[in-house]
């Protein structure tokens, strides 16, 4: 995943040193696992972000069945430093 530096969320957000916003992450862990899985998530448990996420780098986010209905999330940028890990529950 990428979200370029000219992205509209990032006008605000530390000019000329963009920082990505958490919705934005979050909204992509949420879009793509539910396109993946035609599932909808009914609510993000929790979200941890323990690393800033500058535009311009990838990231991957890895998803990884916790129970019935939760899902563990990862996001990591390609050093393998961790961005921000959550759960979300879905129906």
């Amino acid at each position: 995943m990428l979200v370029k530096h000219d992205h509209p969320s990032l006008s605000g957000h530390f000019p000329n040193n963009p920082i990505i916003p958490g919705v934005v992450i979050l909204d992509q862990v949420m879009r793509l696992w539910q396109q993946k899985t035609n599932k909808h998530i009914q609510q993000i448990n929790n979200t941890k972000f323990v690393s800033l996420l500058r535009a311009d780098i990838n990231y991957i986010i890895h998803y990884k069945e916790k129970n019935e209905q939760k899902i563990d999330f990862l996001i990591m940028d390609d050093n393998q430093t961790i961005i921000a890990k959550g759960l979300f529950s879905y129906v």
